[in-house]
Parts: structure tokens; sequence; C-alpha cells
């Protein structure tokens, strides 16, 4: 795995955290405390500082790291005509 896929893995999974988090403090719940280390860098760091980002400059990051949402998908043929 190169570090881009690593970074963006990494990324997704402490967002996706940081989101259970936040549906679970709505309704009263709470997941145990995440494992200390480089964790801390993730949940104290990286997760507010995304969420402070501006949304265009969010997608101009994501749309950069590989991943699923970078497929090529080929063009379609111009229609020829009417569909019916």
């Amino acid at each position: 795995m190169g570090l881009t896929r690593w970074v963006r893995s990494r990324s997704e999974y402490h967002l996706m955290i940081d989101a259970q988090d936040r549906v679970g403090a709505r309704h009263g719940a709470r997941r145990p405390d995440p494992p200390r280390g480089a964790e801390i860098f993730w949940r104290r760091v990286y997760v507010p500082i995304f969420h402070r980002l501006p949304l265009k400059l969010r997608n101009a990051i994501i749309a950069r790291m590989p991943g699923s949402h970078r497929q090529a998908w080929t063009p379609q043929p111009p229609s020829k005509g009417p569909a019916v």
C-alpha cells in the first residue's frame, strides 16, 4: 500500500470514528477510548482541522487522493438522432 492510500485509509477510519462519537453523543452513548500513540494526532489534530476546511478545499484534496472515486469512466458515445 502506497503512502497516499495509507493516509486515505487512516483519515477515513478516524473521520468515521468521529462521526460515530457525534451520533453516540446525541443519543447518550459513548464508545471506549481509542488506543494511545499515533491515534492522538488523528483524533486531536487531523479531524478538527478537516472539519474546519472549506468544502471546496476538502473536495479538491479528496479528488487528488487515490481511491474508488477516481475511476476512469469511459465516455458515452454521442447520441445519433432521437431515442424514439
